[in-house]
């Protein structure tokens, strides 16, 4: 029994979500904050990440990432924008849309079922059955 636990948690895919430094933050907020005003203003999503320069390439694609995320979860799963039309105004392929939702779900899935677990690991440590 102990190798189909041990295989199911190879199928779960594993996300380390960054934590920021305050100066990254800060970062972080103007980037979204100048990528957000770029595609209000009619830019395309490639257009909207040259709107701001960010030095750091790593923190760069995480906060890109992010971005297309955010956008995502606004416009498609908050306003019922089809992922066709989302894509067609970003100027960006279908495919990178719905591969981005798609990592959206898993993660949101792994956290979920990380979170589920840790309450019932501090459940039971409080039982005593």
């Amino acid at each position: 029994m102990k190798k189909k636990k041990d295989a199911k948690k190879k199928d779960m895919p594993e996300f380390e979500f960054k934590q920021f430094t305050p100066e990254e933050d800060k970062i972080y907020e103007d980037a979204i904050s100048k990528f957000r005003a770029a595609l209000d203003s009619g830019k395309s999503l490639r257009e909207a990440y040259a709107s701001y320069t960010i030095e750091d390439e790593d923190l760069g694609n995480v906060i890109r990432a992010d971005f297309l995320k955010i956008i995502i979860a606004e416009r498609h799963f908050a306003k019922g924008q089809t992922l066709q039309d989302l894509a067609g105004v970003l100027s960006v392929s279908v495919d990178l849309v719905q591969d981005t939702k798609n990592r959206m779900l898993q993660e949101a899935g792994v956290s979920a079922a990380s979170q589920f677990g840790q309450v019932v690991t501090g459940l039971e440590k409080t039982t005593n059955d």
